[in-house]
């Protein structure tokens, strides 16, 4: 006997899903953090826009909810999206998520074909007083240095097929901490004696180039040439392993993790191990407690906690990566993959697989209620596991207890310490933290 229909739904409501033991607060914390992120940014950006306002698509009109056939999470149809793969939690999830699937199959051609794949990651020296935009800029200059010329990197590695190369930053004690993850794939597998001179070499290349580009060298720790692929495959049935791929070329987690469950996880295992309580009393221990500097989603969810120079830093970051590729690929490599043409950002934001299923349509005075409660996560986790009855539950709650949770939400998502140190007050009036960004156009 198939489900009932729910409310302003077209198919069976997916009342048999079984509640999943996790993710429904990494979920639901994308959406705290796109809040945020609306809020520094202004309504007027793009970001501000993005799963709010209603637009007219190829499926027709109206905000509908639909659920991916090959999993049982849920997303929005019907609604403008910003594609801000760096400002937008949703958006970027969606995007990273497209992007890993990509570079897992490009991974498993060319190892299925007895190629290699290795990791390079490069830095460049920087200190607290460096800002983001140029740090970035010499990072990107050194790499294109690095891919020219006579002894470019596509001549100095034996076989070399194309590379696909991820951007990342982090701030920390010494400010902020931009690298490069560079897959490196090659016709056949180096042997281990070809692996250790390519990072002679290459470390060799690449701290001439920065030398060249910021006039001084950067740390040789922080530079590695490694093999991505974790023992052997030649045992395994590959089609097997690709499902598995994270365990067998691990890299592949973190070359493409930006906006990914794994970094909003780090966001909620900090949030526990300090408390609500605690975010403005021990904020200096909490920083210094982060050997390995803050991600650009916990500046956001510091900010969202209370520390306004997080969110000034947010900013700062937004500023220097807007217009960057998340995921870059070199001229050629897909078309020796035999892959498709790239698709954009905003193609991947907007995508949706035939297969998927159609829970609900939500009328418009519904989701004028669901923004102005700001339930739209929650809406799709009723929805995930449960039946339009679940969200009247939402909709239809007292007066008195939906005043409450848009207090205790006032509260927790935007507050701000009492009192400012006059060190830090000169911080936040500061040209560079306090300009307002320009609009988002493309």
């Amino acid at each position: 006997m198939s489900a009932p229909l729910a409310t302003y739904t077209e198919s069976p409501s997916p009342a048999a899903l079984k509640t999943s033991s996790d993710g429904t607060e990494t979920r639901l914390l994308r959406w705290e953090l796109q809040r945020s992120a609306r809020s520094l940014l202004g309504s007027k950006h793009r970001l501000g826009v993005c799963h709010r306002v209603q637009v007219q698509d190829l499926d027709g009109n109206g905000v509908r909810v639909y659920r991916r056939h090959d999993s049982a999470s849920t997303y929005y149809r019907g609604l403008m999206v910003c594609a801000n793969v760096w400002a937008c939690p949703i958006c970027s999830a969606k995007i990273s998520e497209r992007r890993r699937e990509e570079l897992e199959k490009a991974i498993s051609l060319v190892t299925a074909n007895g190629g290699g794949v290795y990791h390079m990651l490069l830095t460049v020296p920087h200190a607290r007083k460096d800002k983001p935009l140029g740090l970035v800029a010499d990072l990107l200059k050194a790499y294109e240095r690095l891919c020219a010329g006579k002894y470019r990197l596509s001549a100095l590695v034996p076989g070399y097929l194309g590379f696909v190369r991820s951007l990342e930053v982090t701030h920390g004690e010494n400010g902020w901490h931009p690298h490069l993850h560079v897959l490196v794939f090659t016709e056949a597998a180096l042997t281990l004696a070809q692996v250790d001179l390519m990072r002679h070499v290459l470390w060799g290349k690449w701290s001439a180039r920065v030398e060249k580009v910021m006039g001084k060298l950067p740390s040789q720790k922080a530079f590695s040439f490694d093999p991505a692929i974790r023992g052997s495959l030649e045992e395994k049935d590959f089609a097997v392993v690709e499902h598995d791929l994270v365990h067998v070329c691990p890299v592949t987690g973190y070359v493409t993790k930006y906006g990914t469950d794994r970094e909003l996880q780090e966001v909620i295992k900090n949030r526990r191990k300090w408390g609500a309580a605690d975010e403005l009393t021990k904020a200096n221990a909490k920083k210094a407690g982060r050997a390995g500097g803050r991600s650009p989603w916990q500046l956001l969810a510091d900010f969202q906690d209370g520390d306004i120079h997080a969110g000034m830093l947010w900013k700062d970051f937004i500023y220097a990566f807007k217009g960057r590729a998340q995921l870059y690929w070199s001229q050629g490599l897909r078309s020796k993959l035999g892959l498709d043409d790239e698709a954009s950002d905003e193609q991947l934001a907007a995508s949706i697989t035939a297969e998927d299923m159609l829970l609900a349509r939500i009328s418009d005075t519904d989701w004028k209620l669901i923004l102005a409660r700001d339930l739209r996560g929650q809406v799709l986790e009723a929805l995930r596991t449960g039946t339009w009855a679940d969200v009247r539950l939402l909709l239809d709650g007292e007066p008195e207890k939906a005043e409450e949770e848009e207090e205790r939400r006032a509260t927790t998502t935007t507050r701000t310490p009492t009192a400012i140190s006059p060190q830090l007050s000169r911080v936040y009036s500061s040209p560079v933290n306090s300009r307002q960004l320009p609009l988002l156009t493309g």
